[in-house]
């Protein structure tokens, strides 16, 4: 996950408030779900002071010292009644909410796409390939300055692939053109190309997410479509898992807390949710999307999975599950409706490019987070 820079110095202006935690006091930052539920971000031990470690690569924020505490600020006590193991706690705290919650726009694709792939490293997103002109195309977008680059080429131009990130570098993985168990990888650092050890089974159509350094390809159009290949960067080696339980491709998929969820995809209803767990080999089903899709962006924010846009009836929609609950809430709408599109996120912004309907849009979407630090009684 990208740096959270306004939530990052935002608490630390709550912080400045002179939030110290008492001695007996656990201090603690948490995030709500919008369903009762508080996630912890991290709790410190009593005794005042500590620091807090935000999400993955958002950094830390260092508060209080000492066993010094303070007077919490007037009017800020309060009771809530979370539904996890803190239920009818008292505390003392503040609350800020960040974002807009709203859709904007960002400098369009130079190249117009559809049918590629786009990916996230040190606050730039990589759109890679797609089906348009030679299919090989490697555009930079600059979050921070809103200007695209270029990079070197795909060296095997491909569409309907799938890209994951591992220590920095871009795994793109398979393709409806040719030989489709290509795996090519994408150094940002020295904007060179490498390839690993070829996906055992070819697909186009599939989705991917990483957990704990390994890359998992599931799904696809080709075969049975329920393949789960495992591919390992480290030893540049693949293994397989335990299958999908339906026959899916088209899907989409994104990874939290050490688990994959897969939504969605042409075959079926289409608003199927499939969870699988590495650490087991084992999938369970998770809440049906209220709107069932294929072919949607979908990104993991803030403990959040953002399902936004797809290629079924109305496809603008903005759907969130949250896994904590198990639920689904409503986004704002998609300005322009739009699938087989790219998504990645950088800061506090969701980015989706290209699609069917507008091939260069740059649609950029900020959502709104509450942010709670507290010091329980």
């Amino acid at each position: 996950m990208e740096a959270k820079t306004r939530i990052i110095f935002s608490v630390a202006a709550i912080l400045s408030y002179g939030m110290i935690a008492h001695a007996q006091r656990q201090t603690s930052l948490y995030i709500d779900d919008g369903t009762g539920h508080f996630t912890v971000l991290q709790a410190t031990a009593a005794g005042g002071g500590g620091t807090i470690t935000f999400p993955p690569g958002s950094g830390t924020v260092t508060f209080g010292g000492g066993g010094g505490g303070c007077t919490p600020p007037t009017g800020s006590l309060m009771t809530f009644g979370d539904n996890g193991p803190h239920a009818g706690y008292t505390y003392w705290g503040l609350s800020q909410t960040y974002g807009t919650n709203a859709w904007t726009t960002g400098s369009t694709l130079p190249v117009a796409q559809q049918e590629m792939t786009a990916s996230a490293v040190n606050g730039k997103i990589y759109v890679i390939g797609g089906d348009n002109g030679t299919r090989n195309y490697n555009q930079i977008y600059d979050a921070s300055s809103n200007t695209w680059s270029t990079g070197a080429v795909l060296p095997v131009p491909q569409l309907f692939m799938t890209s994951s990130v591992v220590n920095g570098k871009i795994y793109v993985i398979g393709g409806a053109l040719g030989s489709n168990n290509n795996n090519q990888i994408y150094d940002p650092a020295t904007d060179t190309w490498t390839t690993g050890a070829v996906l055992p089974v070819g697909e186009d159509g599939m989705a991917s997410a990483v957990v704990n350094g390994k890359i998992y390809v599931i799904g696809g159009a080709l075969g049975n479509e329920k393949y789960n290949q495992i591919y390992d960067p480290t030893t540049d080696s693949w293994s397989t898992g335990a299958p999908l339980p339906i026959s899916q491709h088209d899907f989409s998929a994104a990874a939290i807390n050490g688990k994959i969820y897969v939504f969605g995809g042409i075959n079926f209803t289409q608003n199927e949710v499939f969870i699988y767990d590495p650490s087991t080999d084992s999938w369970t089903s998770g809440a049906s999307m209220p709107v069932g899709q294929d072919d949607m962006a979908v990104v993991p924010f803030i403990g959040k999975i953002y399902v936004i846009g797809g290629g079924n009836g109305s496809n603008n929609n903005t759907q969130i599950y949250n896994p904590a609950s198990n639920s689904w809430s409503a986004g704002p709408a998609l300005p322009i409706g739009e699938f087989i599109d790219a998504s990645a996120v950088v800061n506090d912004n969701i980015y989706v490019m290209g699609g069917n309907n507008n091939q260069s849009a740059n649609q950029v979407y900020t959502p709104g987070v509450t942010v709670y630090y507290f010091v329980a009684n």
